[in-house]
């Protein structure tokens, strides 16, 4: 108990010297309403999403998700690896800070004493975070002072969800919804507790190889089954269970670039949006304006945006992109198509493509500019745009 006062005291005093240090991490909203997903939505003029499209190729993230909506095991895993007193402690574990301290001083192996809270803290200062050495002592000891501010100013709960959606879980993945989506196909709140153990083992070792991702896991995964009740299988069959998870899942790219209804229209409109952020400076009212006039015969996008300035060049695409579409229209407009193109498979017809106009606005209700991979050679040209020779007309 002495020596757990005496390394305590001394931390206090390192905090005392770096009272100065500041942190800007900012609030829990700021925090979640920065948080940019990799991906940019198409939504009908109802708001119902008809596309999905992968926009920032220098990381993978899903949407944040709420912590109610990830999975109970993966919470109780992530906390008992990770930080087993994170619902006790004021941001420092001084029992782990204290442990691990004696066990450096005699050479003994022992759990690290960094909190979720520090971790956390960590992913969201730059100047906290590690470079190829490790953090130095002076990044220790303002990680140390941020995650006290952190617990001062956040709620236990809001710490742990951040943390679960910002933290790099293997490659370019960061945030739980962007691995559950890759490595398992499915949203964070339907991982098991073999898998909700893989994806707490990535946070230790992210880019280990799966033999000892498996080896954690299965660590993690008896942790948790000594906490809640025995289980009747064996823990070599367990084990043996989740090596053979964790070779598929990491294997598994399940998280496409590109899925909905409306693949063509979705590229018509990201060109549209790069030709504007490229172009001279203007608002998002004139972007949308000159999105509308590039099309010479139907209106794309909403232009009902709020006036924002646009920077050329850098103006990054929105996560979100309102059409004129209806997505039951394009829904019928996709059926239909294919059920003509099965009915004309005995024809040498190929392909087809489909474009329903409102006659009285000149919007576009569907778009479909291919049967896709069923008929099509090529589903990637977009049929409504591409010139064809009379005849095929």
């Amino acid at each position: 108990m002495g020596a757990w006062n005496a390394t305590r005291l001394f931390a206090i005093i390192l905090i005392a010297a770096c009272a100065g240090v500041s942190w800007a991490g900012g609030t829990f909203d700021a925090v979640k309403s920065g948080f940019k997903p990799s991906d940019t939505v198409f939504t009908d003029r109802h708001g119902e999403i008809v596309q999905r499209v992968r926009t920032d190729f220098t990381v993978r993230r899903g949407n944040w998700v709420a912590l109610g909506d990830m999975s109970p095991a993966l919470r109780t895993a992530l906390v008992l690896s990770e930080d087993q007193r994170f619902w006790q402690h004021s941001g420092v574990d001084w029992r782990a800070v204290s442990s691990a301290a004696w066990g450096n001083l005699f050479n003994r192996k022992t759990r690290g004493a960094s909190t979720l809270t520090m971790q956390l803290a960590g992913l969201l200062d730059e100047d906290l975070k590690p470079g190829s050495a490790g953090r130095s002592v002076g990044q220790k000891i303002g990680q140390t002072v941020a995650s006290q501010i952190l617990e001062q100013h956040w709620r236990k709960d809001q710490i742990l969800e951040a943390y679960l959606n910002l933290v790099p879980f293997r490659g370019e993945i960061v945030g739980i919804e962007a691995l559950s989506q890759t490595l398992f196909g499915k949203a964070p709140n339907g991982l098991n507790a073999a898998e909700a153990a893989i994806a707490v083992a990535l946070v230790r070792a992210p880019n280990a190889r799966p033999a000892q991702v498996a080896q954690r896991a299965c660590g993690v995964q008896r942790a948790v089954q000594a906490l809640d009740a025995p289980n009747t299988t064996s823990a070599k069959a367990a084990c043996e269970s989740i090596a053979l998870l964790t070779e598929a899942a990491l294997q598994r790219r399940a998280f496409d670039a590109s899925a909905g209804i409306a693949p063509h229209l979705a590229a018509r409109v990201l060109a549209a949006e790069r030709a504007v952020a490229v172009g001279p400076p203007q608002t998002s009212t004139t972007a949308a304006s000159k999105a509308t006039k590039a099309e010479p015969f139907a209106t794309l996008v909403s232009s009902a945006t709020p006036v924002t300035p646009v920077t050329p060049a850098i103006a990054p695409i929105p996560a979100t992109l309102r059409t004129s579409l209806r997505a039951d229209v394009q829904r019928l407009a996709v059926a239909a198509l294919t059920q003509q193109l099965r009915e004309l498979q005995g024809r040498q017809v190929e392909d087809g493509a489909a474009i329903v106009l409102d006659n009285a606005t000149g919007e576009v209700l569907a778009w479909v500019g291919s049967s896709g991979a069923e008929f099509s050679a090529a589903a990637q040209v977009d049929g409504v745009l591409a010139l064809r020779q009379p005849g095929s007309t």
